[in-house]
């Protein structure tokens, strides 16, 4: 099937839910058969970023936080949204690292960009990797309750393996590192 077959023209759309980072859309759409469908969309303006930082000695900076939907704390790379659609991923990148783990990085590179819920969510990923780390103190949120952990990078990768690393953008960005950075993990 071509793509322009597959595509879904959206008839109306109105907003279902305004939260305070998010929106959610009911769409009705004609569906490539001609048939009609609801489609519910979550917006999440802005875009976001997420990070590896690499320390010299081959470890990894992690973050441990207790995720409200699946209602368990988590082991992620760090990460966050824009502050604005005027702000730069790049600031957005370097701004997250150190205040979620007080690391201020001074080589930096983009690696790609990624949707990690396609299907009900347009929010769009930026992965960096940063390196040449230095630390200094953390400036989070006052909602955040985060740990930042060290973890030696084989480590992390092992993880990914046998299925205790379970957060999408942490799976992409480590796995991004084993196979294109030359941290395969062994």
């Amino acid at each position: 099937m071509t793509r322009r077959r597959m595509f879904e023209a959206v008839l109306s759309c109105r907003q279902a839910y305004l939260g305070k980072s998010i929106e959610v859309l009911d769409k009705v759409v004609r569906l490539p058969d001609d048939r009609f469908a609801h489609r519910d969309v979550v917006t999440y303006v802005g875009g976001a970023v997420c990070v590896v930082a690499l320390t010299v000695d081959n470890r990894v900076v992690l973050v441990r936080q207790y995720r409200p939907a699946p209602e368990m704390v988590m082991l992620e790379i760090p990460a966050g949204r824009r502050h604005d659609v005027r702000e730069r991923f790049l600031t957005a990148a370097r701004r997250e690292l150190r205040e979620e783990t007080g690391y201020i990085a001074s080589s930096w590179k983009k690696c790609i960009e990624f949707w990690p819920s396609p299907g009900f969510v347009d929010e769009r990923l930026t992965l960096y990797i940063a390196k040449d780390l230095r630390h200094g103190p953390t400036e989070m949120d006052s909602d955040e309750f985060i740990k930042p952990v060290l973890m030696p990078v084989t480590e992390a990768i092992e993880r990914c393996r046998d299925g205790r690393m379970n957060d999408a953008k942490t799976l992409i960005g480590l796995l991004w590192c084993a196979a294109f950075e030359g941290l395969a993990g062994s």
